[in-house]
């Protein structure tokens, strides 16, 4: 069994912050995150609309995110994979840690506690949980790190895979005409039915000192699309033209990021956008 260190569920039920998650001064919320006081907001677009590669791509050229609707997730598959996420962090930390990865063997995979999660580091820790495993392609599926508990967490992350797995080719698709490139050039280029898909679970409780730390530090992604199942706790923010932006709660909605692979690939005509989370005293976010 993996050794037991104090999880940021433990901290903040404690009321406790430890240096070592402690920002900088000029890198703590209040010298660096500013209010969102009105302006764009990041788009929204309906993945029924007939124009939704122009969307996509017109998105994704000026901001690098966007949320989608109508995007076919069944609301009761969203609802399951956040119920088994949540009631994971629920578990005894001595179960949880059942689950953690061993640092030396260099694997995302497994639960972790205020992991440096980000690139460009400066040294604090992340005031939160997480556990990733990869749901896709099958061969590098480990069910062994998969939690027994709580009950159904496998069927949930399988049919919620299965969505992603429909809605990701949809949006390569998407992207590939709206740039002028044949259909299938995305799915192709990043793997086709090979394409790797990697659970991220986070959990971001209360923190008791919110404007010293963060839950995810100013930072861009190295994959190819991140999308993000968010909830009605607000923090997320994306950094266009040199200031940062809300991205508000959509019931329903699915944000994504482009990630590093596809602005590489696209030559710059995508963006890859910056984006950080805010922290709350009394609400915590699960995603």
């Amino acid at each position: 069994m993996a050794k037991h260190h104090q999880s940021v569920h433990e901290l903040s039920m404690a009321g406790i912050v430890p240096p070592e998650f402690v920002r900088m001064k000029h890198d703590q919320p209040g010298a660096t995150m500013f209010p969102d006081t009105g302006g764009p907001h990041v788009p929204v677009i309906d993945m029924t609309n007939p124009d939704c590669e122009a969307c996509l791509s017109d998105a994704a050229m000026e901001w690098g995110c966007f949320q989608v609707i109508n995007h076919g997730v069944p609301a009761a598959v969203v609802a399951e994979l956040q119920r088994v996420g949540r009631a994971f962090f629920e578990l005894t930390p001595e179960e949880k840690c059942r689950y953690s990865s061993d640092p030396a063997s260099g694997s995302i995979e497994g639960y972790k506690v205020g992991t440096k999660v980000q690139r460009k580091l400066t040294g604090m820790k992340a005031w939160g949980d997480f556990f990733y495993h990869y749901v896709s392609p099958p061969s590098i599926v480990n069910h062994n790190i998969w939690p027994q508990n709580p009950a159904g967490y496998r069927e949930a992350n399988e049919e919620y895979c299965r969505h992603m797995q429909r809605l990701t080719r949809e949006m390569f698709e998407h992207l590939s005409v709206g740039l002028g490139l044949e259909k299938g050039a995305m799915c192709e280029a990043f793997g086709g039915d090979d394409l790797v898909l990697l659970q991220k679970i986070n959990s971001y409780p209360p923190c008791p000192q919110p404007d010293l730390v963060l839950g995810v530090g100013p930072h861009t992604d190295v994959c190819t699309l991140t999308i993000l199942l968010p909830n009605e706790v607000p923090g997320l923010q994306i950094m266009k033209d040199g200031r940062w932006h809300d991205v508000e709660y959509l019931p329903g909605a699915l944000v994504v990021f482009i990630g590093y692979q596809i602005e590489a690939r696209a030559q710059l005509l995508i963006i890859e956008p910056c984006c950080s989370l805010l922290l709350r005293e009394n609400s915590s976010l699960v995603g």
